[in-house]
């Protein structure tokens, strides 16, 4: 079968403290003939400066320079485009007068329902791309699990305020710990001694119970792909998007709510061996069906599809 030759058009993101795209687009160089382009610029300009003509373009969002370089030209040629969309809950019209501008072909979301929420008219367009977790990265280092309950990552009231419940409840239970969120920025700029790449991954991993929550978006977060790919248990809410991912309930995971995730954490604590269980069914379902590799290769069939019902 023909490899895809496919224009990846992202920042570096390399030295980023979060390398989702990066750990993609790794993935991707293994699976396609791809080429990054990094700067700002036009795209007719930038496809003279590549070695091979483009079956399809991606861009890995447009609003957040950070992400993306600012590429003019797009509604001008004629490859089929496709844009991941990251924080979609960011300046919805404006994403959406930018994909009727630039003439985008297809959204590749992270988040199926709330997509489908608020950008029912495109909703022909989207294409599902769940999160993932690179698994060098996140996996069972079979650190001893000294952390009883561990927390990490923001604590901001108006979007995650289960996350501020569960940490006021749970700070002075023995064998608690939380980490804060250390920023997303370059790891250079990140305080010595904060917890990112593998040793965040490692923290997770010393830890009989990761609590976290999905938002007031209900979005099925990294969180929940990476606590899993790190053998400990999630005590997290439920949804239908998660249990269409397959991840499930008791067995996978514990479901939990504001009024239950105290006595659920308490429950596991002393009932160890339901704790293990659930917590190794979650680390082998996100090995078999939610790595990096995996995705890229749904993407890729994705992007195939996509190109036969273009041609």
């Amino acid at each position: 079968m023909k490899r895809l030759k496919i224009l990846f058009l992202t920042r570096d993101r390399s030295q980023q403290m979060e390398k989702s795209s990066f750990y993609l687009a790794e993935e991707m160089k293994k699976q396609c003939d791809l080429m990054l382009w990094t700067e700002d610029g036009h795209i007719s300009k930038i496809l003279t400066q590549i070695p091979n003509n483009p079956d399809f373009i991606f861009l890995n969002d447009f609003l957040d320079p950070r992400l993306c370089p600012k590429i003019e030209g797009l509604n001008k040629i004629n490859i089929p485009k496709g844009m991941i969309f990251h924080d979609i809950s960011y300046k919805i019209q404006t994403r959406k007068d930018y994909v009727k501008k630039e003439k985008i072909d297809f959204i590749f979301g992270h988040y199926r329902d709330a997509f489908m929420k608020w950008y029912p008219e495109l909703a022909h367009r989207f294409i599902w791309l769940p999160h993932h977790v690179n698994t060098e990265i996140y996996r069972d280092f079979q650190l001893p699990k000294s952390i009883n309950f561990l927390m990490m990552g923001a604590i901001v009231r108006h979007i995650y305020p289960l996350r501020v419940i569960m940490l006021n409840m749970m700070k002075d239970q023995p064998g608690f710990v939380y980490h804060s969120h250390p920023g997303y920025t370059v790891v250079q700029n990140i305080n010595q001694g904060s917890l990112v790449g593998e040793e965040y991954a490692k923290e997770i991993n010393r830890s009989k119970m990761f609590l976290t929550c999905n938002s007031i978006y209900e979005y099925t977060l990294m969180k929940y792909f990476e606590v899993l790919g790190c053998n400990t248990l999630l005590l997290a809410p439920a949804t239908k998007e998660i249990a269409d991912l397959g991840i499930i309930d008791g067995v996978h995971f514990v479901a939990v709510n504001r009024l239950n995730f105290m006595e659920k954490a308490h429950y596991y604590l002393t009932h160890e061996t339901e704790r293990i269980t659930i917590a190794q069914n979650g680390y082998e379902m996100v090995k078999a069906n939610h790595s990096s590799e995996i995705r890229v290769q749904q993407l890729l069939s994705n992007i195939t599809k996509l190109l036969l019902l273009k041609s």
